[in-house]
Order: structure tokens, then sequence, then C-alpha cells
């Protein structure tokens, strides 16, 4: 009898197993989901430009000293040499910063690039004699697609130097470094 009932439950669970396999196969069916995803964010913040403002005594960008070089940029960076001939000359420039893609931006960081890599966030760089600083109201303006905004940096002679320091003091390079983030609503 007990063989018996053993037959009956294994009997009974291979019934219950096909028809749950009738039930599964009656209502599977195939699922095709269709659809397309996509965007067109364009992210293009870089320095597009620097235009000497003003000059002060017989400061120069257009003959630097020997071993310096006009400035230059790159997308994040701008690169400062003048040829400054007396203590108190100094040269202004406006760098350009462009938002060029359709994603808002703010200027997250300014900071000066230092030579021993004690990278500096004040907007005042002293490399003696030499004195590079800058001037940035809208550091947390945001940046509209397709909009642009300036900083001013002052490359100086420093004022108070009372002897002619060597020529390589004098062509010292200073770097900005400008750091971009998206723009919160």
């Amino acid at each position: 009898m007990r063989a018996r009932n053993k037959n009956a439950l294994i009997g009974g669970l291979l019934a219950i197993v096909f028809v749950m396999a009738i039930g599964y196969a009656s209502f599977a069916q195939l699922l095709t989901i269709n659809g397309q995803a996509g965007t067109n964010s364009h992210w293009e913040v870089k320095i597009t430009n620097i235009v000497e403002k003003s000059h002060t005594g017989n400061a120069s960008s257009t003959q630097p000293a020997a071993g310096s070089v006009n400035p230059s940029y790159t997308d994040t960076t701008a690169t400062f040499s003048s040829d400054l001939v007396a203590p108190g000359d100094s040269i202004t420039y406006t760098v350009t910063i462009s938002n060029n893609g359709n994603i808002p931006a703010k200027v997250d960081e300014v900071k000066w690039l230092k030579a021993d890599s004690s990278d500096d966030t004040t907007n005042v760089y002293s490399a003696s004699p030499i004195i590079y600083s800058y001037s940035f109201p809208s550091q947390n303006v945001t940046l509209a697609a397709g909009t642009s905004t300036t900083l001013d940096v002052t490359v100086t002679y420093d004022e108070d130097v009372t002897t002619q320091p060597a020529s390589a003091d004098l062509a010292k390079t200073a770097i900005l470094s400008i750091n971009y983030v998206q723009a919160t609503s």
C-alpha cells in the first residue's frame, strides 16, 4: 500500500506540473518593446580670446622680453608673460570665456598654477618682481548657452623694487587655470 500511495503522489505531482506548464504556455507571449532615446547636449565652455585692454609706462605685450611669450590660452588655461621695463609698468588683459555649447555653465574655480605645484586660489600671485592679479566679479553667475563673460588679468612690475632684478626674473610666466561646471537650475 505504501508503494501505491507513493505512485499516486508522484502521479499527482506530475499532473500539477503538467497543468502549470500548459497554463504558462497559454499565457506566455512575445513582448516586443520599441523606442528610441537620445540627447543633444553639447558641452563647450572655454577661453576663446585674450586681448590687451590697457598698459601703463613702457609695458608692452607685442615685444615680450627674451624668454617670455605673448599671452596664450587653451580651453582652460591662460598664460601671461609681458615685457615690463620699469617698476610700476603694467599691462591689463581681458580674457573672454565663452559657452559655445547648449548646457548652462558657471566658472567654479580660478587659480594660479605655480611652478612649485602649490596652486594659488587667491586673485593675486606674486612672482617677485612681477605681480599677477585677476578681477572676475561674475564667478558665480550662470553662463547661458551662447553667451560669454570676461575677466581681467593685470601683470605688474612691482613698484617697490629698488634694485634691478635679473633678466630671468623679469621673464617669469604665470598660468591662470579656470574650471567650469554645469550650472544648476
